[in-house]
């Protein structure tokens, strides 16, 4: 690595690294301390013996922003080497780039995954996102092997005008992965893509720490060894006080209707032991709490408005891993998640409170087989629990069951796969077959999955995939107010294929086309609309009644480099199509953005400064229901998703400077959202429509205007 300040602490020598990571530093025999580091990298302390007469270099590991220190040096032959072998084609974030597109205003790695390609997202005030025209609720987010439903910051109870945030901190995350045009075998239970994380292990080489501060809150995080490196320990928190800062603004100007306040607050830790070569015990931890305040006078609120709201994530996740040989690797995990929430109106009424939970075991076991195969097997069951209680409130102040359920459920899979691989022919073929049963709908599922990659030479590589994925109902489509008890799977059949050139060695030029055929989806027709002429309201429960594809392909260009430019910019292209198999009608998907422009770049010009900044641009999706469009009206239709939410597009741009000094490091960050001031919009639902004339009342809402921000990160 080039510009890397390097620093002798006895003798207050140092020294710039050449374009070759080169440096050289004359310093007296004897033990010294010297302190490594560069923008957007950890600061590394490294501890050598100078003898008289002492000739030969020196190698560091020099480690990405907050990420675990290390002092072995690992050279990769290649910069885009996945992180499940078994997967054709995946796309990543590392360390660097996790931090890079993870605002500072809000550390969330879910956020920093909207910029990869594939992925549409409109709302600035969700971490959810849409791949390939599939909502977020079929995407799997798994973290450390465990699906975490629904676990992020959020208002419960389906309620579009507000907003989420992971409870996952960034600082603590290893590596986002997503796999969007299918998934080995050991992923189930989503049918359109898997989101996953890694969580970051503690160091095992020193105690070092990491603060930082930004115009919405603090974080800390530290970590370090335990019994002489043996293990390893991390935690790390946020904070946010932005609810303070609105609050006292408004009471010092009496405002009477501002826009929501949303605090929250998290903790994770992690307790890595190694009991000998073989076995190792780990424990992790992870709680938040969200408060959201409509911060307006009561009066003007609806009386089934959210005036406050709350809600509290707790996961725990202990594993086992044992190696007995190089050829065999086994690991088992024992988790829980629990999910409470309660949403009052303006006269403190109950309008949800409940609380979700889960229980769950998971094993795994890889063999490495004679004749270049490896076979892994293993089993994923939990139990489900949720307690939720739905009220709204009518004339006179009453209120009433609006679909409250206490109900149990188990789901457990079993999966094999066996992946060959021939070196001579620069082939891999992965086969496996995932079964699946949900106690809920009692069904037994079965999804067979294949990929082939065939790598041409050393720049060329195509790869191929086909496989099936099921997705059994949540609680409240089975038991819920427009709940069915009749409900099914859905499913679909992801098929992919495309091709990757190496330009170089740090450039990758990569396409890839796919076809997604959609079978059950879950949808009810419980939207206003006109029907023979007339406006029609009816509620309906939940059916298995959609099906369709999403057809498309994307193309996109990536530079990884810890020099100069690194990045990259993506083009992808979506057609879908959705038919209710009962009533015949067709329409897009809800989250079909046709176009969509995601772009990354990060420039480090000195060992000081860093600039970087991410592009997005997609058409606008369709606004889900039964709408036209009159001059700057809006009238309900008889003809579902044929308006559109403006097209979206965001620039924002970061500028970071460090400041290295002997033992420590700071970092102050200038970055600004929405560059360009962009009034992007989003859809959160309308205020009501006229029976006579069926003109629909509200507008969309706007969502981040030009943002400024700025924060400082002192590690040590």
């Amino acid at each position: 690595m080039a510009n890397v300040r390097v620093g002798a602490k006895l003798t207050d020598k140092s020294t710039i690294t050449d374009a070759n990571g080169a440096f050289t530093l004359e310093l007296p025999p004897g033990p010294q301390e010297l302190y490594i580091s560069t923008v957007t990298y950890g600061l590394v302390k490294k501890t050598i013996n100078v003898a008289a007469g002492m000739s030969g270099d020196i190698q560091i590991a020099l480690n990405e922003d907050a990420a675990a220190l290390t002092e072995q040096v690992t050279i990769a032959s290649d910069p885009f080497e996945s992180t499940r072998t078994t997967s054709t084609f995946e796309q990543t974030l590392n360390k660097r780039e996790l931090q890079a597109t993870s605002s500072i205003l809000l550390s969330d790695p879910i956020r920093a995954a909207q910029t990869l390609p594939g992925v549409a997202s409109n709302d600035d005030f969700r971490s959810e996102f849409s791949v390939r025209g599939a909502g977020f609720d079929r995407v799997g987010v798994w973290l450390d092997g465990v699906l975490t439903d629904n676990f992020v910051h959020t208002v419960a109870g389906g309620y579009p005008d507000t907003g989420s945030l992971s409870v996952i901190n960034s600082d603590a995350v290893n590596s986002v992965s997503l796999l969007s045009g299918g998934s080995p075998a050991s992923f189930g239970n989503r049918t359109a893509a898997v989101l996953d994380l890694d969580s970051r292990d503690g160091n095992r080489v020193k105690p070092s720490g990491r603060i930082a501060a930004a115009l919405s809150g603090v974080s800390a995080m530290i970590d370090g060894p335990i019994s002489g490196g043996k293990g390893s320990y991390l935690v790390a928190a946020r904070k946010s006080y932005v609810g303070y800062l609105v609050r006292r603004i408004n009471d010092e100007n009496q405002f009477t209707n501002n826009p929501p306040i949303l605090g929250f607050a998290d903790v994770q830790g992690k307790l890595l032991y190694d009991f000998s070569p073989r076995n190792q015990v780990g424990v992790s931890a992870i709680f938040g709490s969200f408060d959201y305040d409509r911060n307006r006078d009561r009066e003007l609120l609806f009386e089934n408005a959210v005036f406050r709201g709350e809600s509290r994530n707790l996961l725990l996740n202990a594993h086992w891993s044992f190696t007995p040989n190089p050829r065999v690797f086994w690991q088992t995990r024992f988790f829980a998640l629990k999910t409470s929430f309660n949403n009052v109106n303006r006269d403190e009424l109950i309008l949800n409170d409940g609380d979700r939970s889960q229980l769950g075991v998971r094993s795994d076991v890889s063999f490495q087989l004679p004749h270049s195969n490896r076979l892994e097997a293993g089993l994923y069951v939990r139990s489900l629990h949720a307690n939720s209680l739905s009220q709204r409130v009518a004339f006179g102040n009453v209120p009433f069951d609006f679909g409250s359920f206490d109900e149990n459920g188990t789901e457990q899979a079993w999966y094999a796969q066996d992946t060959w691989r021939n070196e001579r022919l620069r082939l891999q073929f992965t086969g496996g077959l995932r079964v699946e049963h949900s106690g809920i709908t009692s069904q037994t599922l079965n999804s067979p999955r294949a990929s082939l990659t065939w790598s041409i030479n050393d720049r060329w590589r195509v790869h191929a995939m086909a496989g099936r994925y099921y997705q059994f109902p949540d609680f409240e489509l089975v038991f819920g107010r427009l709940g069915s008890r009749s409900l099914r799977a859905q499913g679909a059949t992801n098929v992919s294929g495309g091709i990757e050139a190496l330009v170089g060695d740090r450039v990758r030029l990569s396409f890839e086309v796919f076809d997604r055929e959609d079978a059950n989806l879950f949808f009810t027709l419980s939207e206003p609309r006109l029907d023979g002429g007339q406006v029609s309201f009816a509620e309906f429960p939940f059916r298995n009644a959609l099906d369709g594809h999403a057809r498309g392909f994307e193309l996109s260009l990536q530079r990884r480099s810890a020099n100069k430019l690194a990045g990259w910019i993506s083009y992808s292209y979506l057609r879908t199509k959705l038919t209710d198999s009962q009533t015949g009608l067709s329409f897009v998907g809800d989250t079909e953005q046709r176009h969509l422009l995601n772009t990354h770049a990060s420039y480090r010009f000195t060992d000081t400064w860093n600039l970087s900044g991410v592009f997005r641009f997609g058409t606008g999706p369709p606004i889900p229901g039964f709408f036209r469009q009159v001059g700057d009206n809006l009238f309900l239709s008889d003809r579902r998703n044929e308006v559109r939410v403006p097209d979206y597009a965001r620039l924002d741009v970061r500028v970071s400077k460090a400041f290295l000094f002997k033992r420590w490091k700071l970092t102050a960050t200038a970055e600004v959202l929405n560059l360009l001031n962009r009034n992007n919009v989003r859809y959160a639902g309308f205020d009501g429509f006229d029976p006579s004339t069926g003109r629909v009342f509200g507008q969309l809402d706007r969502v981040l205007p030009l943002l400024p921000s700025a924060g400082v990160v002192i590690e040590f």
